[in-house]
């Protein structure tokens, strides 16, 4: 089963009867609402979309539908993940109201020494992480040209000796996570990071996850805005809050 899929299951179990008010797919994030009003994100690929004047939806309308409708979609193509991963984010709200414990960084124990990979450039991370005298290795789908950032093809070699792995929870929407947590096996901490993040700790199970860190939404229509006028992390951060949980 794809980690994907195992997300989906967990939220079918626990919600899978509620309804979804409405969904958002935007250009870097995707939106959904539940009846409830609780609400989640995941990454939109943009890249993985077809050229054309109408996106394919794997089911129109997608407002209505029950959420155990939506999940079904999880691995079958990357906007199709990316609409069950918020739907399933959404269902795990107050869940992760419940289980919060702040930044994920006091959780790992990175010191002078620590040799960190980060899959996933997560830009303000790298001053925090270095300025412990941490060896930071950091990999990315598409690495800029001179920058230090290594292509994703260097990673089956180094995050197996890294003591802390942390990857980023678009590797649940473009089905890479399971050979990402494969590699970080042996790592003393694992973190999953991003906004995408599923905040539910039976989620990780039997994975080498040991920490999730993500987000839960505090402003619902200034996020919906956000969201549709092509909004990322740097437009929404000041509607949600970051939260971690340890597996």
């Amino acid at each position: 089963m794809k980690f994907i899929e195992k997300v989906a299951k967990e939220a079918s179990r626990i919600g899978g009867t509620e309804r979804v008010k409405s969904v958002y797919i935007g250009l870097s994030y995707c939106l959904a609402v539940l009846e409830n009003g609780n609400a989640g994100l995941a990454f939109v690929f943009k890249d993985e979309l077809l050229a054309g004047c109408n996106i394919h939806l794997p089911k129109r309308p997608l407002a209505g539908s029950r959420v155990d409708e939506l999940l079904t979609l999880a691995g079958s193509g990357s906007l199709a993940n990316s609409i069950a991963l918020s739907v399933a984010n959404a269902v795990f709200v107050p869940h992760a109201e419940s289980d919060s414990h702040g930044d994920f960084m006091d959780h790992c124990q990175i010191q002078a020494g620590t040799r960190v990979g980060m899959v996933g450039h997560f830009v303000p991370l790298e001053p925090l992480i270095l300025e412990r005298g941490a060896e930071l290795f950091i990999f990315d789908l598409h690495p800029e040209p001179l920058s230090k950032v290594m292509p994703s093809g260097k990673i089956a070699d180094i995050l197996p000796t890294c003591d802390v792995a942390i990857l980023t929870a678009t590797s649940i929407i473009n089905e890479t996570a399971d050979e990402l947590l494969a590699h970080a096996d042996q790592c003393q901490s694992v973190v999953m990071l991003g906004p995408s993040t599923p905040l539910l700790a039976t989620c990780y199970a039997g994975t080498p996850i040991s920490c999730a860190s993500g987000v839960l939404i505090r402003k619902r229509e200034a996020m919906v805005q956000a969201i549709v006028e092509a909004g990322g992390m740097r437009v929404f951060s000041p509607f949600i809050d970051k939260v971690s949980i340890v597996i």
